[in-house]
């Protein structure tokens, strides 16, 4: 016999035809109780958080079900609030189900279940499990099966298409072994890639990764990019994401010293057939012609901090930017001397219009920037051997200008000279020089390494790293480099591929963006007319916005993160300026600084 769930009470409604059919099989009748006051408000409040949840800007985000789970919630719903709404408070629960299921437009039989599915959901916090369209189920389904194809598209990588699937599929062995009795059509294979999660679209990209993590590009990041960033930090007004001055991250400046203002530099270009092209398009609207390639197109080189934006005088006026039409036969290109002479126009400002600030420039990795001047001391290229007339360099007519590279000094800090004395335009080349160096053992070695990719830690493996590891050779700078430091300031270069390091490179998209909602014309004058207002119209305050996205980059690689936990972090876990991320501590991020919690 089984037990009564509970006893009756006196006020208890609840219909007999609920346990005929329990009736009929043993004799005794099943007593279902119904819920109490406080039961049936708590299953409101359940479903309702089931079905919405709130949004943080006001309003609610409404649960994606299927229909007849809705339904199910529906009516448990109606009939809840029919329970509650009657008087006295509490009773009916069987004609409150009714009242359900009429509303739905059904019959007694469905109160019944109505009633079913109400105590199973006060008891469990579930509906029943839904099976329909569960009963002709397709075998593909099967986990195992399932997993077993993904394994095998994974093996055959990025370019795996259904025609993969029914081709493994085909195998009389794979089909044996999975319990599969026949084949399967093109369609079934793209239904299932579907319901598996592929999607046919153009391959996702995220930031630029080629080299992001080489082992060269780390190393000059850990232990040289981002120490010197950091060690700038206390000198530096800190922007949070709201693009105000940091509260928790003040600017600490010890007697003698001056504010640090960090100039990016960057170079963009602006094509006249740069189009918007994702757009509201009207489905009865006709294909129009287009113009083919980019068209003519104009380079804007500057300069740009958070503090201030674009380097300008304090009038305005005076600018270090260098607009021009890139061409052979247009204004030529951005050579490594129009970068240097840039960069002189902009420490002239600077120090004219901002001495009560110490200036760095950081510019990016490129070999237009690293460069050397042509009679520095330089490894790259350099001969095993004697040769006439070297280094040299082409000149506008294509002749060879020869160029005698500087004299390096040996180890006891005598000057060297690096040609023949009996002939000034021989070059000694790497084998003499080193043996002049005291390094003979070294001069019989190679010229170097295959593809200079010598052995990690070697300094004598070939002749070439031998000469780039000489003390007078490491010790030289860059064009940019040599001339800042002349002229009383400071230049660094980002690590290679670093362009989330940057805040200007966010600038140029945002001035694109707007650049191509401008009438298109393929006029050079009205091309940087545009392209000027274009980035002018960057605001301060979204300057500022990408400053801060920048130093939590900063804060990441400062923290040991890689490229990919570092973006993640920057861009989705890092949502409040006083709340690091719970992985890091925040002492770990800004030495030193009082941090709490408490949010005003």
């Amino acid at each position: 016999m089984p037990p009564a769930p509970n006893p009756p009470l006196d006020s208890d409604d609840s219909s007999e035809d609920e346990s005929d059919q329990e009736e009929q099989a043993t004799g005794w009748k099943t007593y279902y109780r119904p819920p109490t006051i406080h039961e049936a408000e708590a299953a409101l409040q359940k479903i309702d958080q089931a079905v919405r949840t709130p949004r943080p800007s006001g309003g609610y985000l409404y649960a994606k079900l299927d229909r007849v789970t809705n339904e199910r919630y529906s009516a448990i719903k109606a009939c809840l609030n029919q329970f509650l709404m009657a008087s006295p408070k509490g009773k009916r629960f069987i004609e409150a189900s009714k009242d359900a299921a009429r509303v739905q437009g059904r019959k007694e039989t469905y109160a019944r279940t109505i009633r079913k599915w109400t105590r199973h959901f006060i008891q469990t916090g579930c509906l029943p499990s839904n099976h329909q369209g569960w009963w002709n189920v397709s075998i593909l389904e099967d986990e195992d099966i399932s997993g077993k194809i993904k394994l095998h598209l994974q093996q055959i990588g990025k370019l795996a298409c259904a025609q993969d699937v029914v081709k493994f599929l085909r195998d009389p062995q794979v089909r044996d072994r999975l319990g599969i009795t026949k084949k399967i059509s093109m369609r079934t294979a793209q239904r299932w890639l579907s319901r598996a999660g592929f999607r046919w679209r153009s391959e996702p990209k995220g930031q630029y990764f080629d080299g992001h993590e080489r082992k060269d590009v780390v190393t000059y990041r850990q232990q040289t990019y981002i120490p010197f960033i950091k060690a700038l930090e206390r000198r530096r007004t800190i922007y949070n994401q709201d693009g105000i001055p940091d509260p928790t991250r003040p600017m600490r400046l010890f007697p003698g010293e001056k504010p640090v203002i960090i100039w990016f530099h960057d170079e963009s270009i602006f094509y006249a057939n740069d189009r918007r092209t994702v757009r509201w398009v009207y489905i009865g609207e006709h294909p129009t012609p287009f113009k083919k390639g980019e068209g003519c197109s104009i380079m804007i080189a500057d300069f740009v901090c958070a503090e201030l934006g674009w380097l300008r005088g304090r009038n305005g006026s005076e600018s270090a930017r260098v607009a021009m039409y890139p061409g052979a036969d247009k204004d030529g290109y951005f050579t490594n001397e129009r970068v240097v002479l840039q960069l002189r126009d902009a420490i002239k400002i600077v120090q004219e219009h901002f001495p009560q600030f110490t200036h760095v420039f950081v510019y990016d990795n490129a070999p237009c920037h690293t460069k050397y001047s042509t009679s520095s001391l330089c490894a790259q290229g350099m001969p095993k051997g004697p040769l006439m007339d070297w280094p040299y360099y082409k000149d506008a007519e294509n002749n060879r200008v020869f160029v005698p590279m500087e004299d390096g000094r040996l180890p006891d800090g005598s000057l060297q000279s690096f040609y023949d004395p009996e002939n000034p335009r021989r070059f000694k080349g790497m084998a003499w020089i080193l043996k002049e160096r005291g390094l003979a053992h070294i001069s019989e070695k190679n010229a170097q390494c295959t593809n200079f990719k010598c052995p990690e830690g070697k300094t004598d493996c070939c002749c070439r790293r031998a000469m780039v590891n000489q003390p007078d050779f490491k010790s030289r700078d860059s064009c940019l480099q040599e001339t800042a430091r002349k002229l009383g300031t400071q230049v660094m270069f980002l690590p290679k591929y670093h362009c989330e390091l940057t805040l200007i490179e966010q600038i140029w998209g945002r001035a694109k963006r707007s650049y191509r909602d401008y009438p298109p014309s393929s006029n050079p004058k009205v091309l940087k007319e545009n392209a000027l207002k274009a980035v002018d119209g960057v605001e301060l305050l979204s300057m500022r916005k990408f400053g801060a996205r920048l130093e939590r980059f900063v804060d990441g690689y400062h923290s040991g993160l890689s490229g990919s936990q570092a973006i993640d972090w920057a861009t989705k876990k890092f949502k409040h300026h006083r709340g690091p991320p719970e992985h890091i501590h925040f002492d770990n991020i800004a030495p030193g600084y009082v941090h709490t919690n408490e949010i005003e």
